[in-house]
């Protein structure tokens, strides 16, 4: 099998094939990850076929199930990698209802996702590999920047909007419509807002985040079993407050909203302001945006503390800015770790 596909398919139809090849095979999923970072159409085109395969799995299984009758000829099993693709492109094409992208936009500028027509039963999804910070604008105006690293899907309905954070961070600013309540799910918890400006954070299992910078959000924990004796406890935050949940706590005393550092939300910009930080957090948060790791080389170095702004995607930056504040000395080790020595 070869790295790419026939030139001649169209975009849409190579996402397509790239989706059935790399659903359980890492391997492929690495080529198709590669083929994303060529071009930003890629990555959208591909974005959209596993949002429909999502939908159309079930129907996806049963054309595979008949691979191994053509396993024995080549030219055969072209032949019906084609016709999965025809078939899986042509359920794409009837329930696709658009999305455009300014052309010509360098990294990080702003993409206009659009829908329209009928009631949307397939989300939009937006992701970003290491490194990545990505801005789109919803169809209905509001704006998301999605961190390094991160997964989110969108459900945009007459009545409501509904989104899902798989993993990542993202940064919501929301266009105001009391006609229709914006939910941002994470592990069956939820953050609804009307017109307001929130992240939303979930590195782990039922570990996330919620901070909140304008207007005002209802919060339901995650990871809570339902209950049938009685509605969930919200929680209401205040601009300037957060709240953090985590495995442990899932099971304990319920969070309650305390107040947020003041560099949360610096991390849309890539410079961040430390006050009196350990250097292990400041390592931790750099070492999201990086394949180059940055590494203390003992606890006493992980405990320092200091007070910088940082250019926290810019492993090196990191590195050479903590060295000079607390005399340390920069060791490269290979080409993906970088370690802070006395």
């Amino acid at each position: 099998m070869t790295e790419g596909h026939d030139p001649k398919l169209s975009i849409e139809e190579q996402a397509t094939l790239w989706v059935l090849e790399s659903k359980d095979d890492p391997v492929r999923r690495a080529a198709a990850m590669r083929w994303c970072d060529e071009a930003p159409e890629h990555r959208i085109a591909f974005d959209e076929a596993e949002a429909k395969m999502i939908r159309l799995d079930a129907a996806g299984e049963s054309l595979r199930s008949g691979e191994p009758e053509v396993q024995s000829s080549p030219s055969r099993q072209g032949l019906w990698k084609l016709a999965i693709a025809a078939s899986v492109i042509g359920l794409l094409v009837i329930s696709l209802l658009g999305f455009k992208k300014e052309a010509g936009q360098p990294q990080g500028q702003r993409e206009v996702a659009v829908r329209g027509g009928r009631v949307q039963d397939d989300p939009l999804v937006f992701s970003t590999k290491r490194g990545e910070v990505r801005k789109v604008t919803l169809a209905d105006g509001s704006v998301v920047t999605l961190d390094s690293d991160s997964r989110l899907l969108v459900w945009m309905r007459s009545d409501r909007r509904d989104l899902e954070l798989d993993h990542g961070r993202v940064h919501f600013e929301v266009a105001h419509d009391r006609s229709r309540p914006f939910t941002v799910m994470a592990d069956g918890g939820s953050t609804t807002a009307l017109g307001t400006v929130f992240d939303v954070e979930r590195r782990a299992q039922c570990k996330v985040n919620i901070v909140l910078f304008e207007g005002k959000v209802a919060v339901t924990p995650p990871c809570q079993p339902r209950r049938v004796d009685g509605p969930v406890v919200k929680r209401y935050l205040e601009p300037g407050e957060r709240l953090r949940y985590s495995p442990a706590a899932s099971q304990e005393a319920p969070a309650v909203p305390e107040p947020a550092p003041e560099n949360e939300g610096q991390w849309v910009t890539g410079v961040k302001s430390y006050n009196d930080e350990t250097v292990g957090s400041i390592l931790a948060e750099a070492n999201l945006y990086s394949q180059v790791q940055l590494v203390a080389d003992t606890p006493e170095i992980a405990n320092m503390r200091v007070s910088a702004d940082l250019h926290i995607r810019n492993p090196q930056n990191v590195a050479k800015h903590l060295a000079r504040s607390l005399g340390l000395t920069v060791e490269f080790q290979g080409n993906d770790k970088i370690i802070l020595k006395k």
